[in-house]
């Protein structure tokens, strides 16, 4: 027969130890879940191309303040892929805060609305599918309150024929405050023109209209130069796609 006090002694070191083993279990599970709150990534990788697809909403976009137009044409999409979160200002300057709907990589496209000034427009240059852009008004003009902004258009739309590369089997290429390298990994001498499109992103969004590009003339296999580029910033910048021997 088992003794009562040996007992008690053996119970109460097994239930020692589960009592040990369940706090682990949830210590662990808090680190993880810490971890996975942490990482919120909003780009991901598309054949080497980093692609912007989080729905950023317009109050984490620090560089854009959003104005109230109640009686302003918002919320809408325009030509069935372009949807019209706010208007605001950016810079002092008359924009607004747009969103790729459709699964099309937009080349270029001139988005325009009725406004007390005029039409105002705004240029779209390289908005990938998913991704949202401020664009700043390329007439200049500012908000007014109370102004009603109505008759959105596109004008002038094209897309990508082709799925945007970097071509990392062929180039490598690396960025830093004002200049992007670029080194032929191939086996082969590329002759000819290579352009490197990019742009600049903040907060999740790509800013303005404008698609920046650099360019070298050829490289031949294992060869690295370097290209001094005005607008490139190591922690903002977005190289978007290649184009070679066109």
């Amino acid at each position: 027969m088992v003794n009562s006090v040996d007992f008690r002694i053996r119970f109460m070191k097994h239930f020692k130890k589960i009592i040990t083993v369940l706090l682990c279990l949830f210590t662990v599970a808090g680190l993880c879940a810490c971890n996975k709150e942490d990482e919120a990534p909003k780009e991901e990788l598309k054949d080497n191309v980093p692609v912007i697809t989080e729905e950023v909403k317009v109050e984490q976009v620090t560089d854009f303040e959003a104005k109230e137009s109640p009686k302003s044409q918002l919320d809408v999409t325009v030509d069935d892929w372009l949807k019209i979160i706010s208007i605001g200002e950016k810079n002092g300057v008359l924009s607004v805060f747009v969103r790729n709907i459709s699964d099309e990589d937009i080349e270029y496209a001139m988005l325009s609305v009725m406004t007390g000034d005029g039409r105002a427009e705004f240029p779209i240059t390289t908005l990938t599918a998913g991704a949202s852009a401020t664009l700043r008004c390329k007439n200049g003009y500012t908000f007014k309150e109370g102004a009603v902004y109505y008759s959105w258009e596109i004008e002038n739309k094209t897309v990508f024929t082709d799925e945007l590369t970097c071509y990392p089997d062929i180039f490598e290429i690396n960025g830093t405050d004002g200049f992007i390298s670029i080194k032929n990994i191939s086996d082969k001498d590329i002759e000819g023109r290579i352009y490197i499109y990019y742009k600049n992103v903040t907060d999740g969004v790509y800013d303005d209209g404008v698609t920046y590009r650099a360019y070298v003339d050829g490289l031949k296999k294992g060869e690295t130069t370097q290209v001094q580029t005005m607008h490139y910033l190591k922690d903002s910048s977005r190289i978007l796609f290649v184009s070679y021997g066109e």
